[in-house]
């Protein structure tokens, strides 16, 4: 169960929003400094039935000052929704031919980057890696502390609100790094913020796009960003200034939806539209590439390669989650696997895993669904067939709600995820537990909680709700 001071601090951020609606800085303060004083005050150690009863009367209070709190009501997300359509002929897009071949994006990833991913990934499949199942050196190494030891988040670190008011879909840290943060919003804009040295700031404000900022992606190398928006548009922007590098419209006017980079060649970037297409994208020359593309059975919502580039699974909001088979050397996709996980259902995440855990290699998908579930499957062949493997409860009905995989394989026996919720927490599981699979839960949010993101060495966790709140948690020190 969370800490009494965690459940007093999530009634507050619920009637957050009726606080001084014309000076947001203001409830952002307040939460601020509320989060400070309640751990202060758990400190002393009170018996926890007055800090039960204090948490009754405070809900009470509430209540009474600004009327009662529909769990609906203070939920302000917006949903992409279906649409009708059926599974229709792939089309092919001419490029460039001087953009063929898998060479990297100049500004993006050195030759030498690229060789030394291809060296990891090739370690991470490597199948005469065969660990133990008893792993006695692992647990060794991790000493005495348990899974739900090491993933004791609670304390805020910061709190980002330049994006009140407009939900804040996606969020994302920087690769292999600890304190770079970037996230983007409903309100057209994205910002990268920096959390190192204090106080964190936001560094800089990307703007251009002329409608909601649905996703984005950060390169290997950090200098670039991909994004998509409704207004039908992906734009590639210098992290440093902020500055447009090029803008490249769907040729189908469609609004774009989600896009993610080609892990091993980041010159290739894969758009996902509301007109049911998939596409790569050339960034170096703005270019459509050929067989590049194909069509699913409703709007492109989640993409996810696997750790080299080999497979990439697209879900829509038909409920289907599709395998493509992905040509290295001249950016081709093959449609290879087709697997309906709810009929009708949006698939509005997807998070790939070569292994889980140092017990053994696992390759698994990580999946949200809209189905009060979130669905873990295992890949059982390489044409990315899936097989459900774990399911656990958590309230997703018809948020665009997004899990992931912690970072680093644990030393410990076990494996944790953690993911967003409609009922405004971020829940920590151990996909490896057969019962109480709950590791951690935080409590904080106002709305609905849309994404979350570790940093490199999992020392602070962010997540992103529909109120436009962007919280940095602190690892508890032990």
């Amino acid at each position: 169960m969370a800490a009494v001071w965690q459940q007093v601090l999530a009634v507050d951020a619920r009637y957050n929003a009726y606080r001084t609606p014309t000076f947001p800085q203001f409830r952002t303060q307040y939460i601020r400094r509320r989060s400070q004083l309640l751990r202060e005050n758990a400190k002393c150690g009170f018996e926890p039935g007055l800090r039960r009863q204090y948490l009754r009367l405070r809900s009470q209070l509430l209540a009474l000052r600004y009327g009662p709190l529909s769990e609906q009501s203070s939920f302000r997300a917006s949903s992409v929704r279906s649409s009708r359509t059926t599974l229709d002929r792939m089309e092919d897009f001419e490029e460039d031919p001087r953009a063929q071949g898998a060479r990297g994006h100049r500004r993006s990833v050195s030759r030498g980057s690229y060789q030394l991913q291809a060296q990891m990934n090739r370690a991470v499949y490597d199948e005469s890696l065969v660990p133990t199942s008893v792993a006695e050196a692992s647990r060794a190494m991790a000493g005495d502390t348990t899974l739900s030891e090491n993933y004791a988040f609670a304390g805020m670190h910061h709190i980002f609100d330049q994006h009140v008011d407009s939900a804040v879909p996606r969020l994302q840290f920087a690769n292999d790094d600890k304190h770079l943060l970037a996230c983007c919003s409903l309100d057209g804009t994205l910002s990268i913020m920096t959390l190192s040295p204090s106080p964190p700031t936001v560094k800089v404000t990307l703007k251009g796009h002329g409608g909601p900022v649905t996703d984005f992606a950060w390169s290997l190398s950090n200098d670039i960003i991909v994004s998509t928006s409704l207004d039908g548009t992906l734009r590639i922007w210098n992290t440093e200034d902020g500055r447009c590098i090029r803008e490249v419209r769907d040729p189908e006017s469609s609004e774009l939806l989600c896009c993610t980079f080609q892990p091993m060649n980041n010159n290739l970037t894969v758009v996902g539209n509301s007109k049911h297409h998939l596409q790569v994208v050339n960034i170096s020359t703005g270019k459509k590439v050929k067989g590049g593309s194909s069509k699913l059975t409703g709007r492109v919502l989640s993409l996810s390669f696997d750790a080299p580039g080999r497979i990439l699974w697209a879900g829509d909001d038909r409920g289907s989650i599709f395998s493509f088979l992905f040509d290295m050397a001249t950016g081709k996709l093959t449609k290879a696997k087709r697997l309906v996980v709810s009929e009708g259902s949006s698939i509005c995440s997807i998070s790939a895993r070569s292994w889980i855990s140092r017990e053994a290699r696992d390759p698994s998908l990580l999946i949200n669904a809209c189905v009060n579930k979130l669905l873990l499957y295992r890949v059982v062949d390489n044409d990315g067939t899936l097989q459900l493997k774990r399911s656990f409860p958590i309230q997703h009905g018809s948020q665009l709600v997004h899990s992931i995989f912690c970072p680093l394989m644990s030393f410990r026996q076990g494996a944790c995820v953690v993911t967003g919720s409609e009922d405004a927490c971020v829940y920590f599981f151990d996909v490896e537990r057969n019962t109480k699979a709950i590791v951690n839960k935080l409590q904080g949010h106002g709305g609905p909680v849309l994404d979350v993101s570790f940093n490199c060495d999992e020392s602070l966790l962010a997540s992103a709700d529909s109120t436009g709140m962007v919280i940095i948690w602190r690892r508890e020190q032990k």
